[in-house]
């Protein structure tokens, strides 16, 4: 009989945590895993041979359901390409000297990676050890699945942070440039779903994302006609806006462990811009790591997926299956997904872009598309607002 071994790894989410008690309960409920290790800070826990027994019945672990962060520690390490570096060593001692025959990785597409070179390193050597990838993003990017656990939450979180903000705007008679910026280290699924605040007539004017090239002089024309229009205008921004030649609008030029450029306070430069060049009031709001830990206001949907990819990892790798669960939606009303496994080098280090019909003609909003696939993760009659503009006069 094997052990088995769960880590995190990448940027925590509000569910990540769920999916370590879905692993949990689901090797608890099987006896042919003997026992379930975490290890701590990712991949480093096998590194370091520092690991965790998972020894109390999983009811004691169902907190796990509401917090945000990554419980077991995480880190951004990346593997060497070559299996004879040292760091695949020490994973193989870590493994035979714990008896594990199950690596679950919980992480996005950088984690994936990670996944990838473990599972074909226990390949190439013959050692009987499987690895099941376990997604995780708030950027959405993920490929080859619908969407991945973590990013539902952000989703039901941006959309109830847009409706709140547009109501302390609208307080004022006077009105300013009021620029939201939101994650999404490539991609803009995180400031498209910022529209879904519209739906309860309190959110953005305008929405920009890396899908489609940033012109300064556009923004500044819908900018204007706006202003205008309404006396005041919100507009979202993801913080990875690129110009026509691809360059990020705003950068500080570093690159993180994995190669990833540093990006900026997009936000801040174009509320400074705006005020210097349109000599129109501006203010700016990074929404920053509040988007990825607020578990207070989970997306219902997310929690029970998070949890439910955990279960699916264990299912598949005593299937004797290697690879990495993924969400494939079914059908979006009513709300219904399945959970298939894939392989994990068409998800590792891939990128899932906004797909065009998702963004409007003119680039800087979204089409009915993007709403209907967003629209079940927000938990409508929880946060819906129906009195936000009953009383202030529309200009």
């Amino acid at each position: 009989m094997k052990n088995a071994v769960y880590f995190q790894s990448g940027g925590p989410t509000s569910v990540i945590n769920s999916s370590f008690y879905g692993v949990i309960v689901a090797c608890q409920e099987d006896e042919r895993i003997d026992k379930l290790y975490g290890a701590r800070y990712g991949l480093e826990g096998l590194l370091n041979k520092d690991l965790v027994l998972i020894d109390e019945p999983y009811q004691k672990y169902e907190e796990l359901t509401t917090l945000s962060g990554a419980i077991l520690g995480s880190a951004r390490l990346l593997l060497p390409s070559s299996f004879e570096e040292e760091a695949y060593r020490k994973v193989l001692d870590c493994v035979k000297e714990y008896n594990i025959g199950y690596i679950f990785v919980n992480g996005g597409n950088d984690s994936m990676d990670t996944a990838d070179k473990l599972n074909r390193y226990f390949k190439s050597i013959n050692y009987d050890c499987l690895v099941v990838g376990i997604p995780k993003t708030i950027d959405n990017d993920l490929l080859n699945m619908d969407h991945a656990p973590g990013y539902g939450s952000c989703v039901k979180f941006i959309t109830r942070t847009l409706m709140e903000l547009s109501l302390d705007i609208n307080a004022y008679k006077k009105g300013r440039v009021t620029i939201i910026e939101t994650m999404g280290r490539d991609t803009g699924w995180l400031a498209a779903s910022s529209s879904l605040a519209n739906e309860f007539n309190l959110g953005p004017d305008l929405i920009y994302v890396p899908e489609v090239p940033f012109s300064k002089e556009k923004f500044y024309e819908d900018i204007k006609r706006i202003y205008k229009e309404k006396g005041r205008v919100i507009v979202v921004v993801a913080e990875a806006l690129k110009d026509k030649d691809g360059n990020y609008v705003a950068s500080d030029n570093n690159l993180d462990s994995f190669g990833h450029v540093q990006l900026g306070a997009i936000s801040k430069l174009l509320a400074d811009q705006v005020k210097k060049d349109l000599g129109i009031n501006t203010r700016n709001v990074e929404l920053s790591l509040v988007q990825r830990c607020a578990s207070h206001i989970a997306s219902s949907i997310d929690v029970k997926e998070a949890i439910e990819v955990g279960k699916h990892a264990v299912k598949f790798a005593l299937e004797g299956k290697d690879g990495v669960v993924t969400i494939q939606r079914i059908s979006s009303s009513p709300y219904k997904v399945e959970y298939v496994l894939g392989d994990l080098m068409k998800v590792a280090n891939g990128i899932k872009y906004l797909p065009r019909n998702y963004i409007n003609e003119e680039g800087n909003g979204v089409s009915k598309e993007f709403l209907d696939y967003a629209r079940p993760f927000i938990d409508e009659d929880e946060i819906k607002i129906t009195l936000g503009n009953k009383f202030i006069q529309k200009k």
